[in-house]
């Protein structure tokens, strides 16, 4: 009798990247044109690519320089930033990722002990996968210039199986559109950021104005905020002996300050409900309080991606009460303060009109002069029409 061949059993049935199922939402994935997009599109090929998961997250900033700040997940997530710092001090990720820089994917198994006694015992194991209930992971990495920039993590609970290896080289297949589109809509949002803020500046000028990305580089600064730096860093006695430019650094206290006002974006952006605002600082020198600054902060369509820049007004309060010898240079430094529209209602006002007289004149509504002339009065520090008129004339 000839001998019956075996039956060749298939075990590993996962999907491949030309899998026309996942076409879709591959299509939309690198279309995305913005987070929100982006991440619909990648948990829309996750349910279809991996239909057993646990939930999935993607961390936006890895090397958690804000713990939990700049993460999506699937599954709601409300955790506090105490909870955050105290899980990146237990995660073997971080120590694993630091080993191997470059690492497209790793999973749960390269970075805690194989033996299950072992694995229980540790601190990661006792205070997040069981109290989570996953106990297995794997995680896709971007890279640039040597440190990681963002993170898939998906997980799977106790009960349902593990990754397999057809489904690992299916994450190393999406890695390329993955990594290619995250950088695409980073550029894009950073193109945003800076046509926005142009006319700005085109509006404040001559004040002295300047833009700092978040790797604390300066992208714009106009002639002003030479001086007024080198002011605010060496004193008026040195600063009249330097050259403003050869020795311009970026205060300390602006980006102390800049710290401070992302912390305040991000909880917002991540708070649930919360409506969006730009957060604000008021600085003023301690040594000379006429020098003061206004800081805030750039963003775009989408906050957690996109690193605010910081935007700062450097204002010297005493150009304004100092005596002018010619009525024009003191209007000029009064209303080289304001944006164009502010300027044509304070103009109006030194005029005589009141608020309906501006508007009908303006073509506004009297709310939009009532909202810019309090903007006219913050800017100036003062509080009434008359300290207005007095300082244009």
């Amino acid at each position: 009798m000839g001998q019956v061949s075996a039956a060749i059993q298939v075990t590993d049935r996962s999907m491949q990247i030309t899998d026309p199922v996942l076409h879709r939402p591959l299509v939309e994935l690198e279309t995305a044109t913005n987070v929100t997009a982006f991440w619909s599109a990648l948990r829309s090929f996750v349910q279809t690519a991996f239909p057993q998961n646990h939930s999935a997250t993607l961390f936006l900033d890895a090397k958690e320089k804000v713990p939990g700040a700049l993460t999506l997940h699937s599954q709601a997530s409300q955790r506090p930033a105490d909870w955050w710092r105290a899980r990146a001090k237990l995660t073997p990720t971080h120590a694993f990722l630091n080993e191997h820089p470059g690492i497209k994917l790793y999973n749960l198994d390269d970075m805690m002990p194989s033996e299950p006694v072992r694995r229980k015992k540790s601190d990661f194991y006792s205070q997040v996968l069981r109290p989570e209930g996953f106990d297995k992971l794997v995680g896709l990495t971007t890279w640039e210039k040597g440190e990681r920039k963002s993170i898939l993590v998906l997980r799977r609970a106790f009960s349902q199986k593990a990754f397999s290896r057809g489904e690992m080289n299916l994450l190393l297949d999406l890695h390329p559109i993955f990594d290619r589109t995250l950088h695409r809509i980073e550029k894009q949002e950073e193109e945003r950021v800076c046509r926005s803020t142009l006319q700005q500046f085109i509006n404040l000028l001559p004040q002295g104005v300047l833009l700092v990305n978040a790797k604390r580089e300066l992208v714009f600064a106009n002639a002003e905020v030479f001086d007024a730096c080198a002011l605010w860093n060496l004193g008026p006695d040195a600063a009249r002996q330097m050259n403003s430019r050869a020795v311009f650094t970026i205060p300390p206290a602006f980006l102390d300050a800049y710290d401070g006002l992302l912390n305040e974006h991000y909880a917002q952006a991540l708070a649930p409900g919360v409506g969006a605002s730009t957060p604000r600082r008021r600085l003023v020198h301690p040594e000379q309080p006429a020098l003061q600054a206004d800081l805030s902060l750039v963003t775009m369509d989408d906050p957690l991606l996109t690193r605010p820049y910081l935007f700062a007004q450097l204002i010297n309060r005493s150009v304004f009460s100092a005596p002018a010898a010619d009525p024009g240079q003191r209007q000029f430094a009064v209303l080289s303060r304001l944006t164009p529209r502010e300027r044509e209602v304070a103009i109006l006002v030194r005029d005589g009109l009141g608020n309906e007289e501006i508007a009908a004149a303006l073509h506004k509504s009297l709310g939009t002069i009532k909202n810019q002339l309090q903007s006219i009065f913050l800017k100036l520090d003062i509080k009434s029409r008359a300290k207005l008129i007095s300082m244009l004339r």
